[in-house]
This record gives C-alpha cells, structure tokens and sequence, in this order.
C-alpha cells in the first residue's frame, strides 16, 4: 500500500526547497509541517510541553500553503516552540486549522540545522493530481 503522504528536500543555489504530497488536504499540510520542522532541526520528537491552534486563510492552496509555513516560523521566532505532532482538523483550499503540539528549544538538547526567513512564492505549486495533492515551495534562507 503506498504511503498516505510525504515529502523531499530540493536543492537551490540560496534556497532550500519542499517537494511534499498527500493522500488528503490535511496530510499534505501536515507533510509540509514535518518537513519545515526538519530543515530547521532535523528529525526531533519529543511528548508535547504545550499545544497551539493555527488558523490560517489564503486566496487559493499555493498562499494557504505559504501562509501556513510562516505560521510555523512565527511560532519558532517568537516562543522557541519545535513542532513534534502536527494535527490538521479542517483543510479547504483556502483555509486550514490545526493543532500543533510543541516542545520548546533547548540548546542543550536541540540543535539547529538551519535558520530559515520565509516561505517564498518562488516556484510555487500546489494542486491536485488523481485524488493527490502534491506540492512544491521554496524557503529564503
């Protein structure tokens, strides 16, 4: 049986990208949540200190995708909150909600892999394919 979802890093000369796809809306966000937290801190797991309810909206699957991204980065810039279980309860193109269990950082436990400034609409893509969606986004390192 194929996997319910996943994700691959892509190379770029200043960026870093994800290539990310999904047997449901709510997979492929949260395959796209697993992956950014991975660029950042490499495989990290942990039961979670505190949870978070994200909202996000966008005009269409491509700016809900960025959106949601941000959100994520948001959280690390302004708690130190490393995301350990995604849970998205609600996706339409447009607009998502999910609760993200997090750990907080701590240096002697936690390294970083990279820092990351953003999610980019470069070479943005999402749509969906046979019943799959499927994705692609680069992040401004």
């Amino acid at each position: 049986m194929p996997e319910a979802g996943g994700y691959r890093l892509l190379e770029h000369t200043a960026d870093i990208g994800l290539e990310i796809w999904g047997r449901s809306l709510n997979i492929f966000f949260e395959q796209a949540g697993e992956g950014l937290r991975d660029i950042l801190f490499g495989p990290v797991s942990g039961t979670p200190e505190i949870c978070r309810r994200i909202e996000v909206s966008g005009q269409d699957s491509g700016q809900l995708l960025v959106n949601w991204l941000n959100e994520f980065l948001f959280l690390w810039e302004t708690e130190n909150l490393i995301p350990v279980e995604i849970n998205v309860i609600e996706a339409s193109p447009d607009h998502m909600v999910a609760w993200v269990g997090g750990i907080f950082f701590d240096p002697a436990r936690h390294g970083i892999e990279r820092e990351i400034k953003a999610a980019t609409y470069h070479q943005l893509q999402v749509k969906e394919e046979n019943g799959e969606w499927r994705g692609r986004i680069f992040l401004d390192l």
